[in-house]
């Protein structure tokens, strides 16, 4: 039986990512939930935009999860505007 060594750095940063994904997968599904029962496009981009300034004023969008929303799933721009 082999025997892993991990450092605490890798281990923190590990759970940091685990915590991004938690938080990033909180963000899309209260996003989904917008945009199955509204049918305004006009509407939903508000209430969107409301999710995402609620996360951000938690201060749970870090730089991690900033990322993940930026680049993977191109949902916001730079100035935390919905697409």
């Amino acid at each position: 039986m082999k025997k892993f060594i991990v450092t605490e750095e890798q281990l923190n940063n590990f759970f940091e990512i685990k915590k991004a994904e938690k938080t990033c997968d909180d963000i899309l599904m209260s996003i989904h939930r917008n945009i199955k029962y509204l049918n305004e496009s006009i509407l939903q981009k508000k209430i969107n935009q409301d999710v995402i300034n609620t996360y951000k004023r938690k201060n749970l969008i870090t730089s991690k999860v900033y990322e993940m929303l930026v680049f993977k799933y191109k949902l916001i721009n730079k100035n935390y505007e919905i697409l």
